[in-house]
């Protein structure tokens, strides 16, 4: 229980340094800004609320691209745990026996957070890959 509840903290935590970004931070974020790698074969889909913001509202409010994929959560964080091996903090923890995990790395100079949740309603695992920001 204490696990998930603080995998949901850290999730929140992303979103809000996102949310609190100023107006400075740069262009929508693409999957190279992050620096970090795509699980293989995870897709993104465009989100509409995204593509109706001007470009300067996407700089500002959008700090995280959400990538699925069928493939089992465990494979994922094993993925990423391998791709990013001595330079990352994991935690992991499991909600009704899936595992979920989140993961801070730096990549040059910039800390990113990866994390990896099942969606149940569509039977997809979710990838959330993020900047966190401090808020300005």
């Amino acid at each position: 229980m204490a696990g998930k509840i603080r995998v949901e903290v850290l999730a929140l935590i992303l979103i809000a340094a996102a949310a609190f970004c100023g107006t400075g931070c740069g262009s929508p974020p693409k999957p190279a800004d992050f620096g970090v790698p795509v699980y293989p074969g995870a897709v993104t889909a465009v989100d509409s609320f995204a593509t109706r913001l001007s470009p300067a509202d996407q700089a500002r409010l959008i700090k995280a691209v959400m990538y699925s994929t069928p493939d089992a959560p465990d494979k994922v964080i094993a993925f990423y745990k391998e791709r990013l091996t001595g330079k990352t903090q994991v935690l992991e923890s499991s909600r009704r026996r899936i595992p979920e995990a989140v993961l801070r790395t730096e990549i040059d100079g910039q800390p990113q957070m990866i994390i990896i949740s099942w969606n149940e309603d569509a039977s997809l695992t979710e990838i959330t890959i993020g900047n966190i920001t401090a808020p300005q």
